[in-house]
């Protein structure tokens, strides 16, 4: 064949494997693989800064602007011992010592030296910093207190390429973020189909995100994430056929799995 023919042949035979792959797959199940494609509107998504809820553990640093700084020794002792690997760095659980920090009561209260409980709950970083340093004044010249997540750990199960714990340095971790550290979804993912459970005033939310549409994804409670939330990816249902597998069946013990996760993780 000269090179003329093959020149000729070779946009037809491509046309042809397109077609037939596209007739072979059905449209539904091509759009479970597009991403942000209902909505191209401009968004102003927002990320607010996160509550603290109790059980959070958190690091409380104290210094003082005055040149001495002994006197914020004894606010700081519970920081010590805390390895880098608990608190930082975004896809894995890490090693080492178990996290040291202060740890917010099932009533939402932490106990600082000297000051006794103080209300935690419910305040952002930035409102508890305020509060701490009005409440040291007495102690601490001229405090300074800066105050971050130890612990804000995300479950990814399901039809993710790298599920487990996932470990972030930010408090500002959208379920986006959560999806990456996990190596982003399987072929079999559905991307119209993702769970968030979460615990919260110590009941469990349960939040359905749709990832082909951009405007209900920005829109919804779950897309920013909290700590110790799950997030569930449902396979699709070409799967479970192939399987012999029930789709609501499995549907209900992945619920059930993650509510046990979530007890876990919070314990």
């Amino acid at each position: 064949m000269n090179v003329k023919k093959q020149a000729a042949v070779l946009p037809a035979l491509a046309l042809f494997f397109v077609f037939a792959i596209t007739a072979c797959t059905p449209q539904k199940d091509l759009t479970q693989y597009m991403l942000f494609q209902h909505s191209r509107d401009s968004l102003a998504t927002t990320l607010k800064e996160t509550a603290i809820q109790p059980n959070d553990l958190l690091s409380i640093q104290v210094l003082s602007k005055s040149i001495n700084q002994e006197q914020t020794a004894l606010f700081n002792l519970f920081n010590s011992g805390v390895s880098s690997a608990t608190s930082g760095g975004t896809g894995g659980t890490g090693g080492g010592s178990l996290p040291i920090g202060y740890q917010v009561s099932s009533a939402g209260n932490i106990e600082v030296p000297l000051v006794g409980e103080v209300k935690a709950s419910g305040l952002t970083k930035n409102q508890l910093e305020t509060t701490l340093e009005q409440k040291l004044a007495s102690y601490v010249k001229d405090p300074m207190v800066n105050v971050r997540f130890l612990q804000y750990n995300i479950s990814v199960l399901g039809e993710v390429k790298q599920p487990g714990i996932k470990g972030f340095p930010s408090d500002r971790v959208t379920i986006v973020d959560a999806l990456t550290a996990a190596g982003d979804m399987t072929d079999v993912g559905r991307r119209d189909n993702v769970q968030v459970i979460r615990e919260q005033n110590g009941q469990r939310k349960h939040y359905t995100i749709n990832l082909s549409n951009s405007r209900s994804l920005f829109a919804s409670p779950a897309y920013q994430l909290q700590p110790n939330d799950i997030v569930y990816v449902s396979p699709s249902e070409n799967k479970l056929k192939n399987l012999a597998v029930d789709p609501e069946a499995l549907r209900r013990r992945g619920l059930i799995l993650a509510a046990v996760g979530i007890a876990a993780t919070i314990a």
